[in-house]
């Protein structure tokens, strides 16, 4: 019999019982990294505490932040796993890194518990997207290295789905296999990669629609919580498009079920979530509405657990339980801190970019990217590349470029320099990088 992931007791734990599970785990979890991990008791002891002093959830607020850079630094001397391996290495089964997308990739070590644990968490996530046993699922995120491929293919075969692992780069060969189907199919992918599947089908005279895509999985990106971007997916395709949130550290943990208001934190048991202001640091209440940057800590990982990583993702959260009966924490993602670039003091995201970019649909397609050429202070016209549509003509261009300009700097408060690029040359069949910074690091404004 098919289990259900949504219903089990886990998933409707009372707020108290909740607390003490991962208080418990969290004790022996802090024990677990000071005997394993020099570099983490380097943390504790630096910070005057002993695993004795972390005894509860609200005792993290005393432990030092972990920053991905400082574990990829430690990788880069030549260790396979560096500063935050646990584990020996003849217990890791897995080896997977993060996307990389805004700074150097870094290796996750996964051992067999931690591999069923990321299952089971996923599991979670997929069964409140509706996934379900018997969907055949078209598995389109890369399989070299990133933790999407391979991890977050395990969670689909958890649920039970048939998954096909089919990987990013052979767009054309995906399409013929999909028409030659007769089953109802599912995709499992970035969002911006649905529609650039979709624009392609049309170059073949294929309507998206007559290729049985009832239901979209995705991730990687913000775009499904872009206004209007997700209606032009189902519209496109015919499906039932839900969202997910996942990170290469922790896994893929929290999805978006069928009343589609936040995606619900499936982590239970296995990490918990502290929001912090992404300024000063100070822990912010977990209250229903509050805004801030998302804190990881493992509670039961064996490998390369986490112990306070910054995501630098912000978010909203929710605590009010949701109609279909999970009592888990739904979070809406409102940009990363390092994607957010300010503009005469203005805090602009990329999400709020696409949403303007869409309103001149179908003109343009909802593709762009910032390009930022000159370090901070931003005080020039900022550049934006966005997709034109196929069917506008070249000689329209400069006006539906003016536009863009015009209603960038009355919704988002900020002067643009937009130019139009042909349909297919900034979406990626990966993640799609959304703000690209030329310059180096160390540079500095003149």
């Amino acid at each position: 019999m098919a289990r259900r992931y949504w219903n089990e007791e886990i998933e409707t734990i009372g707020p108290a019982a909740r607390r003490r599970l991962e208080n418990e785990r969290l004790a022996e979890q802090i024990a677990y990294n000071w005997a394993a991990s020099p570099f983490y008791r380097a943390k504790l002891e630096g910070a005057g505490l002993t695993p004795r002093r972390i005894r509860a959830v609200e005792d993290l607020a005393l432990v030092p932040f972990t920053e991905k850079t400082e574990i990829a630094e430690s990788q880069r001397t030549g260790s396979l796993l560096g500063a935050t391996r646990c584990a020996p290495v003849d217990r890791i089964v897995r080896i997977q890194a993060t996307g990389g997308t805004t700074g150097q990739p870094m290796r996750i070590g996964l051992t067999r518990q931690d591999v069923e644990d990321y299952g089971e968490m996923g599991a979670r996530a997929l069964w409140a997207m509706g996934c379900r046993p018997g969907d055949v699922v078209f598995e389109c995120m890369n399989y070299n290295l990133y933790a999407g491929g391979v991890s977050d293919h395990m969670t689909f075969e958890t649920v039970g789905a048939a998954t096909i692992p089919f990987g990013v780069g052979q767009s054309e060969r995906l399409l013929q296999m999909m028409a030659a189907l007769e089953d109802e199919l599912c995709l499992w992918s970035t969002p911006s990669y649905a529609m650039r599947l979709a624009g392609l089908a049309r170059d073949k005279d294929i309507d998206p629609r007559t290729l049985r895509l009832r239901k979209g999985f995705f991730s990687g990106e913000a775009g499904m919580q872009v206004p209007g971007f997700r209606e032009r997916i189902e519209a496109t395709w015919g499906m039932v498009a839900r969202d997910q949130y996942g990170t290469g550290e922790l896994g893929l943990h929290s999805g978006e079920c069928e009343h589609r208001n936040g995606v619900h934190f499936g982590g239970v048991g296995f990490a918990v979530a502290e929001l912090i202001d992404p300024d000063t640091g100070d822990v912010l209440p977990f209250d229903d509405g509050r805004q801030g940057e998302v804190v990881y800590t493992s509670i039961r990982r064996e490998a390369c657990p986490l112990m306070r990583m910054r995501s630098h993702d912000l978010m909203q959260v929710f605590t009010e339980t949701c109609a279909c009966g999970r009592t888990s924490f739904r979070l809406r993602i409102l940009g990363r801190s390092d994607d957010m670039f300010i503009v005469k003091g203005v805090n602009v995201f990329p999400q709020s970019v696409q949403a303007v970019v869409l309103t001149l649909a179908p003109r343009l397609n909802g593709e762009f990217r910032v390009v930022l050429d000159r370090p901070p202070p931003i005080d020039y016209a900022v550049p934006v590349e966005v997709e034109v549509a196929r069917d506008v003509p070249e000689a329209h261009h400069a006006d539906l470029a003016a536009e863009l300009v015009e209603r960038l700097r009355k919704e988002l408060n900020f002067t643009a320099a937009a130019r139009l690029t042909e349909a297919g040359s900034i979406a990626s069949e990966a993640k799609t990088r959304r703000v690209v910074r030329t310059y180096r690091a160390d540079e500095r404004a003149p």
